[in-house]
Order: structure tokens, then C-alpha cells, then sequence
């Protein structure tokens, strides 16, 4: 295959920009970790690996499983669990045969951190806690989050009830892929009505103070979500999201003190977003090179089969390399959008996207006349041979 390196060519590839730059974030927190929500890329980690107590950052985990596993439409009869949880923590206070639609519970979970909402919720869906706390911990398993371990499905403490920075981001990142995760947590407030066994709850509000729109202390004005935590053992823990433009972060922070929490969160989205960019490498139909075919003056634009981007800052923005490889000895026919090579994007030497380079015309075999006539003769010839031996026939008959 022939092999072209394009380093002049990718400058036109890749927008340009002008990045702020600044030194690392300064986080106080023991364990954080900020990563690009699109790709997962990690743009900062501070013992992204150290196991700690996740709080209620736990309920991320059951919200997601709530909106893929759930109906939320459903109407949920709360049992006698939920209404025996720990006394003092922040609940909404169910009571047994009280009936909620799935919708209402999974509001109050992610907004007011109920504890006895995420026990209705786990026995709603697999029966009881003990399964949905086997599904939880088989999601973090597909989640890539290994270094996990679920034992509730509200984040009350357990000494064997822990994550990571990093675990805790992967599993955000997910969730902030589906639309109705990510609409219940960017919502301040929200009101249960009136249920058979009770009266209007109006006081669910988020516990996440980065999106507060009137008391804006903490607000932070890109801010999307995520989820807050606290207990005594795992202190502050906040996982938080944020879009500007075109990219997005996800940060979590964990066994903050104090408010420290937001402060180090923001940090790290005023880093990220001040030295990282989405930088558009390739865009699908681009014509990235040209191809001869053999034994023609036809030649063919290859265009990219993908749209690409990468989150970069700008020192890596240079390191950034492309390959082009080409099928040899193309000959034709050749159909429209078919597979004629591939563009390799290398990172710092390492291969980190392939993308297919497809033909933008199609162009067929030219009739070969020469077989064209041979046939033409050899039907001419059939046609006489049967003519002749008619008529021969015909002659001795008479």
C-alpha cells in the first residue's frame, strides 16, 4: 500500500484557534479527575484510582439504571422498606401503599438525594435491593468502572461501598448520554403532587448548587448537572458537568471539605475549558487525496467516510500526525463509495483513529470492442453454416 504522511496537509484539516494557557488546577480535594465527555479523554487526575466512599453520588448508578430499565410512566406502590431508612437522612419521606409514577421517584432521587426514593425505585425494578444492587454492580462491570463496588442503591455508608474518581466518571459519562438523565439533573426544582397517602410535594430542589439560578454563590454559568454527596466518612463528593461551545466536561471531585467542593470543580472546568479545544480533524465527504487508476486518465477523490473530532490542547495539537494508505493497482470498475483506503490519526506516534476513505465517483469497465466484433462474426458465421445446409438439403429433395 502506499503510505503518504500529510503534515502540511493536516494544518488545513484541524480549525484553528487561539487557547488560553495556565498552570495545572489547583485542587484541594483528595481524589479528582476531569475528562472530556464526548471521547473520555482524560485532561486532568489527581488519585483518579484511589478507592473512596462515593455518598450519594451513588444514585447516578440507579438513576441511569431507572431510565433504562424502568417505565416512568409506571405508578410504583411503595412497601415497607423504603420508609426504613436511616433516620436524618435526606428522604422524602415515603410512607407504605403511598403510589408515585416511576418518573416522580426518579426526580426526587437525583434532585433531592431521597434515600427512600432509590430503595423503591431498586424494588420496583428487580424486586428488591439485593438484585438491583447485583444489576448496579454488573452496569459499572460494562461500564469499564472495575475498581467499583455497590452494596445500596443510595450511597448510604458501608465500609464495602466504594469507587473512584475515574469509575465515577465513566459512569457519569454514560449517563449523560441519555436524554432523560440529563433533563432531570440540570432542573433546579420540581413538584410531586398530591399522592394518595399525602400532600403536594413542593420542596424538591436540586442539591447540586452549580446550577442554582437565584441564590449564585456557586453557580456556574456552563454547568449541566450532575450529582452531590456527602457523608461523614466520604465528606464532599460532587460529580458535575458542564458544556461550552462545542465541548463538553465532566469532573468529579471527591472527599472535598467544606465548599471547597465547587471551588475545585470549577477549577477544573475553567481549566479544561481554557486549554483544551474540539478540534475538527476530518469531516465526512472531505476530499482528503486523489487516486490514479491503472491503465486510465481517470482519476478519483477519495473523501472521508466519517466526521472526526479530538479534544486537544494546543502543544498536542502539533503532535498530531495523519497516514494515508491506498488500495494499489486500482483498476476499474469502481462503484461509488467504495472502499479505496484509509487515513490513520496518530497521537504522538500512537495509532488512534481509522477512518475508511470511500470513492466519490463510480466508473465502469469500458466495453472491450474487439470481443464485441469476434462475436459479431462468429453469430455471422452460425447464420450462414445453417442457411447453407438448408439449402443443400433442400436441392436433393429435389
Amino acid at each position: 500500500m502506499r503510505k503518504l504522511i500529510l503534515y502540511a496537509a493536516l494544518l488545513s484539516m484541524i480549525v484553528s484557534f487561539i487557547p488560553v494557557y495556565g498552570t495545572e488546577p489547583e485542587v484541594t480535594s483528595p481524589s479528582a479527575i476531569l475528562i472530556d465527555a464526548g471521547t473520555g479523554k482524560v485532561l486532568y487526575e489527581k488519585n483518579a484510582d484511589e478507592k473512596r466512599f462515593p455518598a450519594s453520588t451513588t444514585k447516578i448508578m440507579t438513576g441511569l439504571l431507572t431510565v433504562e430499565h424502568g417505565k416512568l410512566d409506571e405508578t410504583v406502590t411503595i412497601g415497607t422498606n423504603p420508609s426504613l431508612v436511616e433516620i436524618g437522612s435526606s428522604q422524602i419521606y415515603l410512607v407504605p401503599e403511598e403510589q408515585l409514577t416511576l418518573e416522580q421517584l426518579l426526580y426526587a432521587l437525583m434532585l433531592e438525594s431521597a434515600n427512600d426514593a432509590a430503595v423503591a425505585i431498586a424494588e420496583h425494578i428487580s424486586g428488591s435491593v439485593e438484585e438491583f444492587v447485583r444489576l448496579m454492580n454488573n452496569k459499572a462491570k460494562e461500564l469499564g468502572a472495575s475498581n467499583t463496588n455497590f452494596i445500596n442503591p443510595n450511597g448510604l455508608h458501608h465500609d464495602n461501598h466504594y469507587t473512584t474518581a475515574r469509575d465515577l466518571s465513566l459512569i457519569a459519562r454514560h449517563a449523560m448520554t441519555l436524554e432523560k438523565f440529563r433533563n432531570v439533573v440540570k432542573e433546579v426544582k420540581y413538584i410531586i403532587p398530591k399522592t394518595n397517602k399525602q400532600e403536594e410535594r413542593n420542596y424538591i430542589t436540586n442539591s447540586n448548587k452549580l446550577i442554582w439560578e437565584i441564590y449564585d454563590q456557586f453557580r456556574y454559568e456552563y454547568a449541566t448537572g450532575i450529582k452531590t454527596g456527602y457523608t461523614v466518612k466520604a465528606k464532599q463528593c460532587l460529580v458535575g458537568s458542564a458544556k461550552k461551545g462545542d465541548l463538553e466536561l465532566i469532573s468529579v471531585v471527591m472527599g472535598a471539605e467544606g465548599q471547597k467542593v465547587y471551588s475545585d470543580t470549577v477549577e477544573l472546568f475553567n481549566y479544561g475549558f481554557a486549554n483544551f479545544q474540539k478540534v475538527e480533524i476530518l469531516k465526512k465527504e472531505q476530499v482528503v487525496t486523489t487516486v490514479s487508476v491503472e491503465e486510465s486518465e481517470e482519476k478519483i477523490n477519495l473523501l472521508a467516510a466519517e466526521n472526526f473530532s479530538m479534544v486537544l490542547s494546543e502543544s498536542e495539537r502539533e503532535r498530531i500526525t495523519t497516514e494515508i494508505e491506498t488500495m494499489p493497482g486500482l483498476t476499474v470498475p469502481v462503484k461509488k463509495g467504495e472502499v479505496l483506503g484509509v487515513i490513520i490519526v496518530y497521537a504522538d506516534g500512537s495509532e488512534v483513529k481509522r477512518v475508511e476513505l470511500l470513492s466519490s465517483v463510480e466508473i465502469e469497465a469500458p466495453e472491450k470492442s474487439g470481443y464485441r466484433w469476434l462475436w459479431i462474426i462468429v453469430g455471422f458465421l452460425i447464420y450462414r453454416t445453417i442457411v447453407t445446409i438448408y439449402k443443400t438439403r433442400r436441392r436433393r429433395r429435389m
